[in-house]
């Protein structure tokens, strides 16, 4: 290779002449690469390796030519700016436009380990675009890798493109479109009979043609079984003339012609020009005739036919196929594309004889098993019936696709539109300082009394359905006390299509929602009772926010056993209510528990609101609460899910002396996230681009944290009235003796929490008994009022004190908490 005028090529074709190179230097790793991975390297294609070696032909970046050369492959995207090639390590294919002129080259990784991008574009282009003028008939792909399986498996009328939107006019000498991909705009070919060809689904072209490598002609079978999708009615007859009426149309012009260049003196020269312009003419018309389109390696066969005489009821359907009829029922039992279990009659009209058996039509060998059945039976030839057959099956899986449509139509929920004077109301409740007071208030309104700390837990419970890792929300009480009017409360404020109710579940029945949408949803269970069987589903739900189960099955027609799996895709946001003093504790770990207010204070105060109802002002105020809880669900609906950071999180604490604080942990964290995120419309929106992508978050305040820590010291906390009165009484001794101590530190940075004691100094200061000091300290303890310091191996044992002297007249406290006010500001990243 002469480099000088190779360097010379980079300067004017950089793109061609990095083609070209690349194309060279296709070795056997690339060879056996493309192998592996059902592709080819055939040679109208151009297939080449960037081996690494393309820098070395360019001159040293420190003479001007070397600088040049990289600018320009750097603006072509053929380098990047540290000097590196941009598909080192990929195998190549061009990509030109219409005309066949290079306009980009895609890439393909050999050595992909999951790390880096395994497939990457430098400019734009088609794939194979030859084919569009070559080919009447053509597979259109979603991207090249696809084509590029098509083009190896010798279907060569096959494109795709990159970069670049499709257009109808690229095919407007097309007869016919084969789409390879449902992604595809299917508008685009309205005037062009369309047909689709089908890939399990999930599954890429690339991926079942390596799949089924030892399978004979994979794709070509695929082709020949593609279902119609659109056919226009009328085709425009084709500008095709025949030899005889060109003839005659080029000697009029050539008479005219003729007649008035002829003289007197020049006849016989002016007919001899004359003809051999008709001659030429003649032929330049008649070429395109004499060339006709190339053919197709595997075209859709049968034929689509779509003049079946069908007949439909509720029950079954009947298609009658000249003296034959076919009878199909429970094809409504098949929801999910890819089955088509059905019960199958055929009736000979002429004997009145029939077969009938239930099979999968997508089972060949239930289909052979039938065809030599029902021919012995019916006296019909059974290539006649396997005929039919092929001909039902389109014509089921038509209304198949036309009733799984019509179903999820029904099952979908329509996204509410809201108008502007309610998305202005919605906003300013979002946008109002006191937020919290507001949704107390209306609460209130609404009339539920008291609960002040239960009202906001279950609003945030339910809000945090938005999280990655929502809350779950479990309410306690005796019968009666007022625990489902509180959940009913907290549920009407929320979105009707953000919710999931149900009375009770059994144990599989979790599995088999998957055609519910639960993600980012409440689940709303109304009593545990009902879902004791299904406790285990709900934990992994609940954990995993994903739900899976594999389940075997026996083929009709063949008696193998077969898999299906079934999923749900969460996280949801658990609420439900109990009345048991014994929920599993798996569940309970997973979920914040709150106990109804069951004082008599509180029974008075719903007394009141009952008898208030019965008057003409609570019935006026009844009247009233449906627009408080619209008001409430269309602000929900102005929420929408994002990334919650906390730049405080290195700061916090949380107690941590029993493993299940772990999940108390995560359950704070989320709560302070779900104050954030009901905030959303009070934070500034910040971006930040990760891996090439944009994403969007905002940030926890301090505000935030104060607010979630006195939920936290509620929902999550407890009170020291649970304790019994001699061990109160020594927890409140033990903190204003060592609190004094605490005092008289120089520094008054001690707290009493900072300052070990024994049993003995305890004993000495406080005047307890022995015996009595050591059971009430154990159960202080137990209840980590108190933490065990060191001991064991004949060395003295020491405790400290983690109470802090809150909630001494009864109130719940959680211990550990940062107060928010002593945070630091985060320095800016």
């Amino acid at each position: 290779m002469n480099t000088s005028s190779f360097t010379q090529r980079l300067v004017d074709q950089p793109l061609a002449a990095t083609i070209d190179y690349y194309a060279r230097h296709l070795n056997d790793h690339a060879h056996a690469f493309l192998k592996r991975n059902g592709l080819s390297a055939d040679e109208s294609l151009r297939v080449g390796f960037a081996d690494r070696t393309l820098g070395n032909q360019i001159p040293s970046k420190q003479l001007k030519a070397g600088r040049e050369i990289r600018t320009k492959l750097t603006q072509q995207g053929i380098v990047k700016p540290n000097g590196h090639e941009t598909l080192r390590g990929f195998v190549t294919v061009p990509l030109t436009d219409i005309e066949g002129t290079t306009t980009g080259l895609y890439g393909l990784r050999v050595d992909n380990k999951g790390k880096d991008q395994a497939q990457l574009t430098i400019g734009s282009g088609w794939f194979n675009a030859a084919a569009l003028t070559s080919f009447e008939e053509i597979i259109v792909c979603a991207n090249v890798l696809d084509a590029w399986t098509f083009h190896a498996a010798g279907h060569t009328n096959v494109v795709a493109v990159e970069g670049t939107p499709l257009e109808k006019t690229f095919f407007h000498r097309v007869k016919r479109i084969l789409l390879a991909a449902p992604s595809i705009d299917i508008e685009l070919f309205e005037q062009t009979e369309l047909m689709q060809i089908h890939f399990p689904e999930g599954m890429t072209v690339n991926e079942f043609a390596v799949l089924n490598r030892s399978l004979d002609d994979a794709l070509g079978k695929r082709i020949r079984a593609a279902t119609m999708v659109s056919s226009p009615s009328v085709h425009e007859p084709a500008d095709i003339r025949t030899t005889e009426q060109v003839n005659e149309q080029v000697n009029e012009q050539v008479n005219e012609q003729a007649t008035e260049q002829a003289t007197e003196q020049a006849t016989e020269q002016a007919t001899e020009q004359a003809n051999e312009q008709v001659n030429e003419q003649v032929n330049e018309q008649i070429e395109p005739l004499e060339k006709p389109p190339a053919q197709p390696t595997a075209s859709p066969v049968p034929a689509p036919i779509d003049d079946l005489e069908v007949e439909q009821s509720e029950t079954e359907i009947t298609i009658r196929i000249e003296t034959r009829r076919w009878r199909i029922r429970s094809l409504e039992r098949n929801t999910t594309s890819g089955v088509l279990k059905i019960n199958l009659m055929i009736l000979n009209e002429r004997n009145q004889r029939f077969h009938v058996d239930t099979l999968d039509l997508y089972h060949s060998r239930s289909r052979r098993v039938y065809l030599k059945e029902s021919s012995e039976e019916t006296a019909l030839n059974e290539s006649e019936l396997r005929s039919d057959l092929g001909r039902v099956l389109l014509k089921l899986e038509e209304l198949q696709e036309q009733q799984i449509a019509k179903t999820s139509g029904k099952s979908e929920v329509k996204p509410i539109e809201l108008s502007d004077a309610e998305r202005s109301q919605a906003m300013e409740l979002l946008q109002s300082e006191n937020l919290f007071d507001r949704i107390l208030d209306d609460f209130d309104a609404c009339g539920i009394v008291g609960e002040r700390t239960g009202k906001l837990v279950g609003y945030l419970a339910a809000t945090s359905r938005l999280l990655d890792k929502p809350l779950g929300l479990v309410i306690q009480s005796s019968s009666a006390a007022g625990k489902s009017s509180l959940a009913d409360a907290v549920l009407r404020f929320m979105p009707t299509e953000e919710r999931f109710a149900c009375s009770a579940m059994t144990s599989q029945s979790l599995y088999y929602l998957g055609t519910e949408n639960l993600k980012h949803k409440i689940l709303s269970i109304a009593e545990e009772e009902g879902v004791r069987d299904a406790s285990y589903q709900l934990k992994l739900l609940q954990s995993e926010g994903h739900l899976s189960l594999v389940a075997t099955s026996k083929q009709n027609g063949t008696g193998r056993t077969a898999t299906e799996r079934y999923e749900v895709e969460g996280p949801v946001a658990l609420v439900m209510t109990t009345t048991a003093l014994d929920v599993d504790d798996e569940l309970m770990n997973r979920c914040m528990v709150i106990h109804v207010d069951e004082s008599e204070d509180q029974t008075k105060a719903i007394h009141t609101v009952q008898r208030h109802a019965e008057t003409l002002t609570g019935w006026e105020v009844e009247s009233q609460r449906k627009q408080r809880t619209t008001l409430h669900q269309n602000a929900q609906r102005l929420l929408r899910p994002l990334k919650v950071i906390n730049p405080y999180a290195d700061q916090l604490q949380f107690v941590g002396s029993q493993t299940r604080h772990r999940r108390d942990h995560q359950k704070y964290l989320a709560l302070i996230k779900t104050v954030t995120l009901l905030h959303q419309h009070q934070r500034s929106l910040q971006r930040k681009t990760i891996d090439d992508q944009e994403v969007e978050f905002i940030e926890v305040t301090r505000v935030d944290i104060a607010m979630a820590n006195q939920i936290a010291h509620w929902a999550l906390g407890r009170s020291i009235d649970e304790l019994a009165a001699p061990t109160r009484r020594l927890l409140i001794q033990l903190h204003d003796w060592l609190q004094a101590q605490a005092k008289t530190d120089v520094n008054g940075k001690l707290t009493a929490s900072d300052i070990p004691f024994t049993r003995r100094a305890a004993r000495e200061a406080l005047g307890w008994t022995a015996t009595q000091l050591a059971y009430h300290l154990e159960r202080l303890c137990r209840d980590e009022y108190v933490v065990r310091c060191g001991g064991g191996s004949g060395k003295l044992c020491q405790y400290q004190l983690v109470y802090d002297g809150r909630g001494r007249e009864g109130q719940p406290v959680l211990l550990g908490l940062v107060d928010a006010a002593s945070l630091q500001e985060p320095i800016p990243t």
